[in-house]
């Protein structure tokens, strides 16, 4: 088995060159705090299937003891930059505001350059549904008009901006070129919300388009309810699709499932993200992590941080 990095058994730390456990007191025989997100979280379903954890992607049973679970990107961020000794997973969108340090996977650093080019396999996709049945032509042409931005130059590049992985190409349609199909744009929409929401971790994405895309499409609200990507089919095309918390659009940061069934045409890929392993700042003890050591954190083989370098 593939060892994860030992820092910190120089027994010197000198000068600028220190070394986190030693200036940070970490004590190498302390518990691992395993963190992760709960049972409808896309991030947690790439996770756990990337590291061939499957049979824990909808069951906690199968985890090891005394787990904490949070409900959220931000939640599983603040947790453990907060807890020393933490271990958890976020979205490579998420890792340059989170103060965390990611860890090497199988020796590939988590950049979108090594996600583009293959060597970086910890990733998945971000995913869009709208509904099948809106409650105003307007609002499901707006909609539709939100989707196609998503695929223009312009809109590639906001996703871009907010670390999603697209390829923009120059035979990428501009807005411009296609913004005459959806004559509802030139209205004055402030008086229409749509719904989004879904996944925390495409959170940044959604926000940020749909805030660009509503000065292009008569200033229509965008009103924001990110809970987690079991909630984009449900809240959409779903059980709860008529309740208090519908959406318009929803975003899921793992591929739609067997038990959710969507209208033909209604959904498509947005951008691909990368997860990565993160610790705190005070944890000098690894740099890199193996699936197979992964695995045996979140299954209670290893739970003290000195048998990751054993």
């Amino acid at each position: 088995m593939k060892k994860t990095k030992l820092l910190g058994f120089i027994p010197l730390c000198l000068g600028a060159i220190t070394l986190a456990s030693c200036n940070q007191g970490f004590d190498q025989s302390a518990k691992i705090t395993v963190y992760t997100r709960d049972v409808t979280s896309g991030t947690r379903d790439g996770f756990f299937t990337k590291i061939s954890f499957k049979e824990a992607i909808k069951d906690n049973t199968v985890l090891v003891n005394d787990y904490v679970e949070v409900d959220g990107n931000g939640s599983m961020i603040s947790s453990i930059v907060n807890d020393k000794y933490g271990y958890g997973y976020i979205s490579l969108s998420s890792l340059a505001d989170s103060d965390l340090v990611g860890l090497k996977y199988a020796g590939v650093v988590p950049s979108e350059a090594n996600v583009i080019n293959g060597t970086y396999n910890l990733s998945r996709n971000f995913n869009y549904i709208v509904r099948a049945n809106f409650d105003s032509e307007d609002k499901a042409e707006l909609v539709s008009a939100l989707v196609a931005y998503m695929n223009t130059q312009e809109g590639k590049a906001t996703i871009k901006s907010q670390d999603g992985i697209v390829d923009i190409k120059s035979t990428d349609p501009k807005w411009d070129d296609i913004k005459s199909s959806f004559p509802v744009i030139g209205k004055d929409n402030s008086g229409i919300t749509i719904h989004v929401g879904g996944s925390t971790s495409a959170e940044k994405v959604a926000k940020a388009l749909t805030a660009e895309f509503s000065k292009k499409a008569g200033n229509f609200v965008a009103e924001h309810n990110h809970t987690g990507s079991g909630d984009a089919y449900k809240r959409t095309q779903g059980s709860e699709k008529d309740g208090a918390n519908y959406l318009d659009i929803g975003f899921a940061s793992r591929e739609f499932e067997e038990n959710e069934p969507a209208s033909e045409g209604t959904t498509g890929k947005v951008c691909t993200d990368a997860i990565v392993n993160v610790v705190n700042k005070a944890n000098g003890l690894i740099t890199d992590i193996d699936a197979l050591t992964v695995h045996k954190i979140y299954d209670g083989t290893y739970t003290t941080w000195n048998q990751l370098v054993a």
